[in-house]
């Protein structure tokens, strides 16, 4: 499960991030849309801000924040997220 696709953050510090319950709104001034995600998904951008990593990188990370076992599937939905946040502008694919 190897990819050399590594994926950064696109300017967390700017966004606004607003917490209720276990879900957060995040205000993306760029481009004036706001995003719903749950802990996970912000837990992808933060880490993302701290540095690069390969999608095999943020599996075992978040496998181990969050108690998840790191298999095909779940590294199939977080390819998902990653490309959809992609989509977004709220982080960028560097090959």
């Amino acid at each position: 499960m190897t990819s050399k696709v590594c994926w950064r953050s696109t300017g967390f510090s700017s966004l606004r991030v607003e917490a209720w319950d276990e879900e957060f709104t995040v205000f993306q001034p760029g481009s004036g849309k706001t995003h719903f995600l749950n802990q996970m998904g912000l837990q992808i951008i933060s880490s993302l801000d701290q540095s690069p990593a390969s999608a095999d990188d943020i599996c075992r990370f978040l496998s181990e924040q969050f108690q998840v076992p790191y298999d095909q599937n779940f590294l199939w939905h977080i390819m998902k997220t990653l490309h959809r946040f992609d989509e977004l502008g709220l982080i960028k694919k560097m090959e």
